[in-house]
């Protein structure tokens, strides 16, 4: 983190608070960056890093995750909503919204609930599937997420992220720290309360109406976006844009990061110029 970013936290809902950082003071536009499951504001460090000149990003904490509130059973669980009160709190004007895999789906639910609020739309490889959803299968994936991130806390920084180097030799070396951090900082909590209803990818695409990129890999090598669901979801939206980039899985920009921070900046500067 640079030292000149700022950092707060903002309260939404009844006393859920979630943590920023903020490259900023409102003098440009703003983008707002929206993390993946078990990630955190900051892995969105070196995109924000170079993005910064020209924009005003804030990249924030989901609930349950970072330094945000753990989650808490009695309290709203809902990451549009909170990603909407996020923005009326820091009194953002039509910012962008970035978002990666759980992200994304926030951002496009987000966009679907209040299309007058965003500018437009990056969605880094959203979390939609195209496939009979199965309540059996999504609480055995989100239980070995579970398992997995608890097993991960017993890891050090240090060797977890020397593990996923070793394991994706390609990823970016500049994010791993803040990778491994954001495994140490999510609550275990929220796998058990994290909304399990599959929401219609199609309906969502058809009534965004601000500009939208959709970023994707490969789907042999991860990604979740094939070009069949890229395709249709452009023709749905009403100004939207697929982006495939080679060599990359899920983790996008992690994987590939000039390609996609070239794609980013050149729709960025067609839809929300600095």
């Amino acid at each position: 983190m640079k030292n000149d970013w700022l950092q707060g936290t903002v309260t939404v809902d009844g006393g859920i608070e979630l943590f920023y950082t903020r490259t900023g003071q409102g003098d440009k536009p703003a983008l707002v960056l929206a993390h993946g499951l078990t990630d955190n504001g900051l892995c969105w460090h070196q995109l924000a890093a170079d993005l910064e000149e020209k924009y005003d990003i804030i990249m924030y904490d989901a609930y349950g995750h970072g330094k945000s509130s753990r989650v808490d059973p009695d309290k709203r669980f809902d990451l549009a909503e909170d990603l909407f009160e996020l923005i009326k709190a820091l009194d953002l004007q039509k910012p962008g919204v970035i978002g990666h895999s759980m992200g994304a789906a926030t951002a496009a639910e987000f966009a679907f609930r209040h299309p007058e609020s965003p500018s437009c739309l990056v969605l880094e490889d959203p979390a939609w599937i195209d496939q009979k959803p199965s309540d059996e299968g999504d609480i055995a994936s989100l239980d070995t997420w579970k398992k997995e991130n608890l097993a991960a806390k017993e890891k050090s920084v240090k060797e977890l992220a020397r593990l996923k180097q070793k394991a994706s030799p390609n990823w970016e070396e500049a994010i791993l720290d803040e990778w491994a951090k954001s495994k140490h900082e999510i609550d275990p909590a929220f796998f058990d309360h994290y909304p399990r209803k599959h929401t219609d990818w199609r309906a969502l695409a058809k009534a965004i109406k601000v500009p939208t990129l959709i970023v994707t890999g490969d789907h042999d090598l991860g990604a979740l976006i094939t070009p069949k669901m890229g395709v249709e979801a452009i023709q749905l939206l009403e100004k939207g844009e697929f982006g495939h980039i080679s060599a990359a899985g899920h983790c996008v920009r992690y994987e590939q990061y000039r390609p996609y921070l070239t794609m980013v900046n050149l729709f960025l500067k067609r839809n929300m110029p600095a």
